[in-house]
């Protein structure tokens, strides 16, 4: 049988065949039908959470404590993640920072904007805050603007101090802190006569015309209408000084006329003083010089001496005759230059002579001072000390062909100088080389300054002190 389908005729369904099952619906409950009623409130759509804009921390660095900052330390940001050794590490515009294999090793964050508007710290504005001494803290001039109130000031010396006060160890711990402080200022004491002038009679009047003080220093004529500066100075318009005045109560009563007194040393004898008393700081330096002088030259001869004795207790078959000179030589070398080193500093206490002259002027007249007394014991301690050097040298070698030849004729280089410097001594203190001839005479050295003495003019000086002539003085007599 066919079905007859036109356009209006339904469409045969498969399941109208089917029988049908009523659908069990639970009950709803007073909440949920509550909810299903319609609401009078438009519908809002939940807000999404909007992504921080991070890229103005773009190309900036890590610092040392952690923050995000730019090339003048301008902080931007903070590290919310890392190792905590991202210092010096560059941070992109998504806030990460990058190790130099290309690695992530931190996140960073900006400051949030309440920090960001924080008040000025007291140090704001000192771009150098340092802890000093005393636990004063100073600006990059060096005026104190502060002082620690918490740690070891000596710990702190020399550390940062950041605007908020705080003072920070490497690692950004606090371990100090700083208050503003300014020690108290001494109050500058003015002079009364400070802006008044100098009247025709040198005085100094105030306001009223009462005399308050005096010109004390300075040339009345050219300093008439002056003005007085803050000090009592008299100055002229550049403030430049000109002369001083004194306030009246501070210039002192005139002293009384002392009374006659008893006569004192006669012109000559004032003269005599005069001269005794250069005499005694003449020799003071010369005694320091040839003090000095000592001082380098035994070391020297010492060695030389060792040098000697160690030679001659050497087998001759192992003795090394040349090895002695070149040992000896350089030595004897170093202590001729320092023996003339002496003589120019003692020979430059008398430039153009005139000490001289005058030495051999009153030589006859003048009795030794202790200083003379010191300085005669040094040049002796000088003279045995190199006279010894040379003898005993002299008498080691003697049986050393070679070191004879080359050493004899280079003693000279310590004999002649220390003439020289007994010479330059006597041509000054004319007295000092008779006591020098007597102590060296008791060393039986009396000879080494024998021809030094001549025509020096001592004969009468050393007879005057009951010691004879130059040769009887020195035992050398014929």
């Amino acid at each position: 049988m066919s079905t007859n389908i036109t356009p209006h005729s339904k469409k045969p369904n498969p399941l109208d065949d089917q029988p049908t099952t009523p659908i069990q619906t639970q009950p709803l409950s007073a909440e949920q039908e509550q909810r299903d009623l319609p609401s009078d409130e438009p519908y809002e759509r939940p807000e999404e959470k909007a992504e921080t804009d991070l890229s103005i921390l773009d190309g900036k660095t890590v610092n040392k404590v952690g923050n995000v900052v730019d090339a003048q330390g301008n902080v931007f940001g903070r590290i919310v993640s890392g190792d905590g050794r991202l210092a010096g590490r560059k941070v992109d515009g998504l806030g990460q920072i990058w190790g130099d294999k290309g690695q992530v090793l931190g996140k960073a964050e900006l400051i949030p904007g309440a920090e960001q508007e924080k008040p000025e710290g007291p140090f704001y504005g000192f771009e150098t805050a340092v802890v000093g001494k005393d636990g004063v803290v100073a600006d990059a001039t060096g005026s104190t603007i502060g002082r620690v109130i918490e740690g070891d000031a000596l710990r702190l010396l020399g550390r940062q101090v950041d605007e908020d006060g705080e003072i920070l160890d490497k690692s950004g711990n606090t371990i100090g802190r700083a208050e503003r402080w300014q020690p108290d200022e001494k109050k500058r004491n003015v002079n009364p006569m400070a802006g008044r002038k100098v009247t025709r009679e040198g005085e100094v009047r105030d306001v009223d015309g009462n005399l308050i003080g005096k010109l004390t220093s300075g040339n009345l004529p050219t300093l008439i209408g002056k003005e007085i500066d803050d000090n009592g100075n008299v100055v002229d318009n550049d403030g430049n000084k000109l002369g001083e005045c004194t306030l009246i109560e501070n210039i002192p009563e005139p002293e009384p006329e002392p009374e006659a007194e008893e006569p004192g040393p006669s012109p000559e004898e004032l003269q005599k003083q005069k001269e005794e008393e250069e005499d005694r700081q003449l020799a003071k330096k010369m005694n320091a010089i040839v003090g000095q002088t000592l001082d380098r030259l035994r070391p020297i001869c010492k060695t030389i001496s060792e040098h000697v004795e160690r030679a001659d207790r050497t087998p001759k078959e192992e003795l090394d005759e040349e090895g002695l000179v070149k040992q000896v030589k350089p030595l004897l070398e170093e202590g001729g230059n320092i023996l003339q080193e002496s003589n120019g500093a003692i020979r430059a206490l008398d430039p153009d002579g005139h000490v001289a002259a005058n030495a051999k002027a009153r030589a006859a007249s003048h009795e030794a001072s202790k200083e003379e007394h010191a300085l005669a014991e040094q040049l002796k301690e000088l003279s045995e000390t190199v006279c010894t050097t040379i003898d005993n040298a002299k008498n080691r070698i003697a049986d050393m062909p070679h070191a004879k030849k080359e050493l004899n004729p280079l003693w000279a280089l310590l004999t002649e100088p220390l003439g020289q410097v007994i010479a330059a001594v006597g041509l000054l203190l004319t007295g000092v080389l008779g006591l020098v001839g007597r102590l060296l005479n008791g060393l039986g050295l009396g000879g080494l300054v024998n021809s030094l003495l001549g025509g020096l003019g001592l004969d009468k000086l050393l007879g005057s002190l009951g010691l004879g002539s130059v040769t009887d003085a020195l035992g050398l007599g014929g």
